[in-house]
């Protein structure tokens, strides 16, 4: 019996020598980057002293991973829920916008003053924006902004 029980402590510290070695991380995959998109007044109400939706944006990373962010798309959709309109921003946009495209682990970036004013009427849109982390994997982040009635 004594023997039998040495064997299994020995097996058992085998495997977690085997374990730490290897550099196990329990079945975690490798660490990406992570960003909440957040807008602020959120429904933004329309400013008739100067004609538009005026709001701002805040991208926040919170998984530790910087960000090169390389695209946003905005899709703008009506009161019945149908897509209108889509804008596509490139990098050089982003960054005129929020003064860099590069998004720092556990920081934020903020466009502090978007001004919105449309053809059509537009109830809500959707903010789709893209990028390549630190670790070399592609992210995608999205926010939705609505907005109040004139």
């Amino acid at each position: 019996m004594k023997r039998q029980k040495r064997i299994w402590i020995s097996l058992i510290l085998s495997f977690i020598l085997i374990v730490v070695l290897s550099g196990c991380n329990g079945g975690v995959g490798p660490k990406t980057a992570k960003i909440n998109v957040s807008f602020y007044p959120n429904p933004v109400p329309y400013s008739s002293e100067i004609g538009v939706w005026e709001f701002g944006v805040f991208l926040s990373e919170i998984n530790g991973i910087g960000v090169t962010l390389t695209s946003l798309r905005i899709d703008s959709y009506n009161p019945q829920g149908q897509l209108v309109n889509t804008q596509n921003v490139d990098e050089e946009e982003i960054t005129d916008w929020f003064d860099s495209n590069y998004l720092p682990a556990f920081s934020t970036l903020k466009a502090s003053s978007i001004y919105f004013c449309p053809i059509y009427r537009i109830n809500y849109c959707i903010w789709t924006f893209k990028g390549v982390d630190n670790n070399y994997y592609s992210i995608k982040a999205t926010g939705r902004v609505n907005y109040l009635p004139k």
